[in-house]
Formats: structure tokens, C-alpha cells, sequence
């Protein structure tokens, strides 16, 4: 059997080794090991699942789709996990312990060293070969002719996907990459930007609140309201809409809705509904689902799944994502701009 190695690419996984040898590699993945059947989630005072803490991804690339390359192998086999540390350490500099050179072009002054960045530095707890698991196929089921809008819109590649690709000169709202205009939900995870898709939970017996590390770009604050109050009125809308909880049994489920036009999730804008679930499912592993639908974008809901590792609260390896860094480059951006047009 040809050995099939594994990894990330710019514009996703793709897989060396076909026919046979693929089938075979797929065979013989497995789903990880490490979710306890006969775990019990501990309990707040007030009884509900104690779900608290600083929780991480990882910084992985796991690409959101599985690529056609590898069919449907749905796990990474151990030989696949192998040649993904090799290439995430390849891509890496001595600042993370990898020994890729700075190259960078021309006149540049060059970028973040590598601990500095979100670049994938780790393999997926789950082993999946994709975040989404629903639809079998782990295909985003878009409606004919969106996949290409939101393709010419945005960048579909691993590690950088949601990256809008034109940009102007012309003010601020031509240059969204630049913007410090936050996160969105849900969470891009695997994404440079995202980094270790770092997340501090906190409870009280009415409401669950996250605070979202996001890079470059600026955190949120969530508040998710537990007491059964409604959602907010159709016409008002939020940015990062508006969010209702219950448990159901040691689950948390999330609805959110009120999105506004502004949203933009893999083309799903103002009618995109969500319906998260946060299981912890062993001591420091949280199993993180999210239901996307917009029946005006989708043909059907689909789920993402991101297992989240619990971090060292005595570290409190999270911080505040205050993006000023775009704030000021912008300024600088746009004067060098009208600067060239003066002198055309």
C-alpha cells in the first residue's frame, strides 16, 4: 500500500496515494479514543453542568470542508497524522520551535514571528479530515450559484478562509481586512485569524457568558440569557444577533437569530439561525456543535463539530483582542494612497 501523507494546504487538504491505497488508508482510520462513555460532568452549586474555564481549539487548519482528494475518509490514520505534524512544523520559525526562514518580499519589513500568529501549529483532537460532519459528504450544501458568489467574495482556503479578496483604497469600508470590526459568529475556527479559537465560558444560574479571543481583529463579549425570556423583536438586529439558552439534560443549546444584513457566514446574512451545543464530555474536553440554516442561502441546516481543550486557569492564557494595530494602519494605508494619486 502506498503511504498517503496528509496535509493543509492553501487551498485546503489534499492526499498523495489514490485508488487502493486511499480506500485502504480510510479503512483504517478511527475515531480518537479519548471521550469517556461513563464520564459525569460536575456540577455548579446550583446544579447545572459546570462548563467553566478558558477552552481552546488548538491552533489547527482543519479545513471546514473535506477535500474531493481524500473522498470519504472521514478520519486521519496515524500515518496522515504524522506527515500534518511535519508540515505544520515546516511552515513554523524558531519562535515555535520550527525552522522555516523569514522570506519576506522586497522591501518589506516582514510580519509576525509565528508565536505571534494564528498559523496551524497543531493536529485536530478529533482526527476528523473536516469541521463538518453533517452533511456525510461534509459539504457545505449551498444552493446553486451561491458557492461561486461567496468564492469571488472571499477566500475558501484552509487556514486563511473568510479573508475578503478586494480591496480598495478609496476609505475604510473598501479595506475589511484591515478593520477592526471584530468576530462573527459562528466562530471561524482553524483559521490564522482565529489562532487557538481561544474562549472563557462563565456561569451563573441565569446566563452563560463567552468571552472570544480573535486575534488582530478584536474579541466579543456574549451573553446568553437562560431564563426563558423571548427573542428580541424581528426588527432589531445585532451583530452578533441575538442568543437564547437552555440545557437539555448535560447539554447546552444556544439559539441565535436577529442577525443583520451586515453578517456575512459562508453567504448566509441576515436570515442565518444557529443552534449551538456545548457537551463536556471528559475532564478538560468540550465537544462544541453548530447548526447552520438560511433556507434562502442552504439547501439544508449543516453542522460543524470543534472539540475544545480546557487551559490552565492559573496561566489565564487569554487576552483582551483591543484592535488598534488596524485603526492605525488604515490611516497610514490611505495616506500613502492619495499620496500615488498626487503624483498621477
Amino acid at each position: 500500500m502506498h503511504r498517503m501523507r496528509f496535509w493543509v494546504a492553501a487551498a485546503g487538504i489534499l492526499a498523495t496515494g489514490a485508488g487502493a491505497a486511499l480506500a485502504a488508508a480510510a479503512a483504517s482510520a478511527q475515531a480518537p479514543a479519548d471521550v469517556d462513555e461513563n464520564f459525569t460532568a460536575p456540577r455548579t452549586p446550583w446544579g447545572a453542568p459546570d462548563i467553566q474555564g478558558i477552552w481552546s481549539s488548538g491552533y489547527i487548519e482543519t479545513p471546514v470542508e473535506r477535500p474531493d482528494e481524500i473522498g470519504d475518509q472521514e478520519y486521519l490514520t496515524d500515518e496522515d497524522i504524522e506527515a500534518e505534524h511535519e508540515r505544520l512544523l515546516a511552515q513554523q520559525d524558531h519562535s515555535t520551535g520550527g525552522a522555516a526562514p523569514p522570506t519576506p518580499r522586497p522591501g518589506d519589513t516582514g510580519t509576525y514571528n509565528t508565536v505571534f500568529s494564528g498559523r496551524g501549529r497543531e493536529v485536530i483532537r478529533t482526527r476528523r479530515t473536516s469541521l463538518i460532519i453533517d452533511p456525510p459528504d461534509a459539504k457545505i450544501p449551498w444552493k446553486p450559484g451561491v458557492r461561486e458568489q461567496v468564492d469571488a467574495e472571499v477566500t475558501l482556503a484552509a487556514g486563511v478562509r473568510g479573508r475578503f479578496r478586494n480591496e480598495g483604497t478609496g476609505g475604510p469600508e473598501d479595506r475589511p481586512n484591515d478593520r477592526c470590526r471584530g468576530m462573527i459568529l459562528p466562530h471561524r475556527f482553524g483559521t490564522w485569524e482565529s489562532g487557538g479559537g481561544h474562549h472563557r465560558i462563565v456561569q451563573t444560574p441565569d446566563a452563560v457568558t463567552i468571552y472570544y479571543e480573535y486575534g488582530p481583529h478584536g474579541g466579543a463579549y456574549r451573553t446568553i440569557p437562560l431564563d426563558g425570556r423571548p427573542h428580541l423583536p424581528p426588527h432589531i438586529r445585532q451583530w452578533l444577533g441575538d442568543s437564547r439558552g437552555r440545557w437539555e439534560g448535560d447539554t447546552l443549546v444556544v439559539e441565535t437569530t436577529n442577525f443583520t444584513d451586515k453578517t456575512n457566514y459562508e453567504g448566509a446574512r441576515d436570515n442565518l439561525h444557529l443552534t449551538e451545543r456545548f457537551t463536556l464530555v471528559g475532564p478538560d474536553f468540550l465537544l462544541y456543535h453548530v447548526t447552520i440554516e438560511d433556507d434562502t442561502v442552504f439547501t439544508r441546516p449543516w453542522t460543524q463539530e470543534i472539540p475544545m481543550t480546557l487551559q490552565n486557569a492559573q496561566e489565564n492564557r487569554i487576552y483582551e483582542a483591543a484592535c488598534h494595530e488596524g485603526n492605525y494602519g488604515l490611516t497610514g494605508i490611505l495616506a500613502g494612497a492619495r499620496a500615488d494619486d498626487a503624483r498621477r
